[in-house]
């Protein structure tokens, strides 16, 4: 790989689309589906069954929508990683709800064309769930981190500890973790209701420290999936996600 990048744009997210082919699985590729899927440019797959939804797809701001053969959205994927190896780049999308239990992935399998690029997104060692991008890319990688079905009638606590070098290299995005909520999920159709988010300017988060974050939710949705959710030059980490039912007496005033 000859060069980095400075800007990674939507137009060039189709070209890298459309330069892999992807195989469907689990995240630790023990379980595969649907090898060789070939994103087109023009919107259609290769090498998939459309009864599983991958019939056409769009790119979409922060993700990849997919659409059934009548034109309904009935999945979408996020962007969880990307990292160079080996073979070239390895692209990972993530489909946050989940709807079929192991078909959460679709990872990269080969590259059809070359590619002068080098980016790195979200890791794994430990507790640690850190981001470390050398590129302002200028859009979100999403994390999930856990996913539970909602008790409307409760009320919920997300906590976790995070940490990011320097809070002025997310000064264009500054989310850092987001909530997505979902109801009516049957199948591979799925209703998004609504959105939460946390900038890292409204909770005051200061360089290189440690912070713990406390959120008391009510969230009134059938399922929720929640993780770090990051865009940009930087490197962040987070520690003890945790997203749960509580007692009110057992929520810390703040």
């Amino acid at each position: 790989m000859s060069h980095q990048i400075n800007k990674f744009t939507h137009e060039q997210v189709w070209e890298i689309l459309n330069s892999y082919t992807f195989t469907a699985g689990n995240k630790v590729k023990t379980q595969e589906w649907y090898t060789g899927i070939i994103f087109n440019l023009d919107g259609t797959f290769e090498n998939t069954e459309k009864s599983v939804g991958l019939h056409s797809w769009k790119f979409a701001k922060d993700r990849v929508e997919y659409f059934d053969k009548h034109g309904k959205l009935n999945q979408f994927s996020l962007f969880s990683s990307m990292k160079s190896d080996k073979n070239g780049i390895e692209l990972r999308l993530n489909f946050p709800n989940k709807t079929l239990e192991n078909y959460n992935l679709l990872y990269s399998d080969g590259l059809k064309i070359e590619k002068d690029v080098f980016l790195d997104a979200f890791s794994e060692e430990g507790e640690i769930v850190s981001y470390q991008s050398n590129n302002p890319i200028n859009f979100p990688y999403f994390y999930q981190s856990g996913k539970i079905k909602i008790d409307r009638s409760a009320k919920y606590l997300l906590s976790f500890d995070v940490r990011i070098e320097d809070v002025f290299s997310f000064s264009d995005n500054d989310v850092f973790f987001k909530l997505l909520m979902f109801d009516e999920i049957s199948g591979m159709n799925l209703v998004l209701v609504d959105e939460k988010q946390f900038s890292i300017n409204f909770e005051n988060i200061t360089s290189n420290k440690w912070k713990h974050i406390e959120k008391e939710l009510i969230l009134e949705s059938d399922d929720v999936i929640y993780g770090p959710y990051l865009a940009g030059n930087g490197h962040a980490e987070f520690k003890k996600i945790n997203l749960s039912k509580v007692l009110p007496s057992s929520i810390r005033k703040r």
